[in-house]
Order: C-alpha cells, then structure tokens, then sequence
C-alpha cells in the first residue's frame, strides 16, 4: 500500500513559486507510482510483459531508429536544363538531381534547391546551404567554398555558338569586324576560352541566361554567344532552335566541375566520404556527345 507523501504545511501555507513547483511534482509522483501499484496487483502477467516491451523499445528500437536516420544535405543550383531545372510541378528535377537521388551512400540525403546562380553562391557562402552545384574550381571560390578530391562530372571546354549562316575565323577578326559576342552573366568561362576571348582583346556582351542569348543570337542582335556546350546544346533543342546553329570548338580538354561545400558543413563532416557515393559520370554516361 503506499501512502500520500507527508506534506510540510509550511509548504502549503507559505509558498513560494519554487517551493510549489516541488509540491506539485511530489504530487505527479505519487500519482504514478499508485497507478503503476495497482496495475501491478490487478494484472501482475501484463504488467511483466509491459516492462519487457518497454526496455525493449528503449534498449533496441530508438538506437535501431537513430542509426538508420541519413543527415540530409541541402544543395543550391541555378535552373540550367537539362542538369537542374524545374518540372511542371515546380519541383526540381534533372540529371543532376537524379544523379544525387540515386547516391548509394545511406548515410546521406539530399534536398535540391533551385536559385539563381548569385544567391545560391551567397547562401552556399554564408553556410546557410550545405553545398552548390555544378561549380568550377576557383582560387577566390576556394577561400569561400570546400572542395572534394573527386568532381561531380567532367564537361566538355567551352565552345563558340554561331549561326549557321556565320563563319567564324578567330577572335581577333572577330573584334576587327566589330562582330558581338556574349557570355552569361553569372557564369565563369574555361581558362582555355578565356585565353582566347583574352588574346582578342574582346569586350563580352553579357546576357541574362542561355536561352536569352540563344533568342538574341538567332534574331541576329548578338553575332556569337560562348559557353558550355551541353548547357547551350540541350536549351537549343528544347527551344527548338539546334537546326539553326553550329559550334566551334578551341579545346578537347574535359573540365572537371564539382559539387563544393560550405567551410561550416566540410568542417564538420567527410564530403570525400560523401562524394564516394555520389557518381553523377556513371549516371550521365552516353549523354554527353557532340
């Protein structure tokens, strides 16, 4: 039989906030050990196979549960089809994002979203996203940004787009006919590009986005537009536009391009490790051809 704690009237009489708390928490406790005494008498087998259940659930399941939970990993990336982009449910999609959802590595999940490219640096910067997507390797970026040893996928170096009508010489023909030549914006060309655009003395024109340069190059406001190739190749095509361009290649060169982390979440955890996991060359195989 158990008993009502002995309560100090002083307790009662002459509370203060704290003094009340603890009288209410004896109160709680003895209310349960009552309960726990009669369901212990009335039904001593069930009462056995409740405790058996219960330590089993605290011993086993929660530690089960908690090992098996994957860190999930958010990552910024600009709209650039077909690698990142948004489908009619303005959910994002891509072959870059199959690519991260078919990681092997249990340990990690990911959840993409999609920015422009200057705020998903900024976030990514600022450690407020885990990790950016696709990013070329950098000296400024890498004060900013942690680098894996192995990239998420190999591109193709930078090409020239012209119409089909046009015939590209070289850069410096180019200036010399004061011939328009536009990059985007936000993007950063190849070091072989550059040395050329460089060698030219060429004062880009920048566009928005690819597929504005893709418009303004085929209503012949702009003469050639430089870029990826597959970025420029894919948003042709789905603007129905690839008939009416070809491209001029300077290098055969294979630029590796990465998915790069934040100085915070890289502090804090193996991307290495990660990235073993993550083999986006694998899954994108055979679409990657001129």
């Amino acid at each position: 039989m158990m008993h009502m704690p002995l309560l100090n009237l002083n307790e009662v009489y002459n509370f203060t906030p704290f003094r009340l708390i603890k009288l209410q928490l004896k109160v709680v406790i003895w209310l349960l050990k009552s309960y726990l005494s009669v369901i212990q008498l009335l039904f001593p087998f069930q009462f056995r196979v409740y405790l058996v259940l219960r330590y089993l659930f605290l011993f086993v399941f929660i530690p089960f549960s908690s090992q098996t939970q994957s860190t999930e990993i958010t990552v910024a990336a600009p709209e650039i089809f077909p690698f990142v982009y948004l489908d009619n449910e303005h959910k994002p999609t891509g072959l870059f994002v199959d690519c991260l959802k078919s990681n092997v590595n249990t340990d990690y999940s990911y959840k993409v979203l999609v920015l422009p490219w200057a705020r998903a640096l900024e976030e990514v910067k600022n450690n407020r996203i885990n990790a950016l997507m696709p990013t070329m390797y950098t000296e400024q970026r890498a004060e900013y940004l942690s680098y894996p040893t192995e990239p998420l996928v190999y591109f193709l170096d930078d090409v020239l787009v012209q119409r089909k009508t046009s015939s590209f010489v070289s850069f410096k023909q180019a200036v010399a006919n004061k011939k328009i030549i536009a990059k985007v914006r936000s993007t950063t060309l190849t070091e072989n590009l550059k040395y050329e655009v460089n060698l030219g003395n060429v004062d880009l024109f920048l566009v928005k986005d690819i597929a504005s340069g893709l418009a303004m190059l085929e209503q012949g406001r702009i003469d050639y537009l430089v870029g990826d190739y597959h970025i420029i190749k894919y948003t042709a095509q789905q603007s129905q536009l690839a008939d009416q361009f070809t491209f001029v290649s300077f290098s055969n060169e294979k630029i590796p391009s990465y998915l790069s982390f934040s100085k915070n979440f890289s502090k804090n955890n193996d991307i290495n490790k990660i990235m073993s996991g993550v083999n986006c060359g694998a899954n994108l195989a055979g679409k990657f051809k001129h």
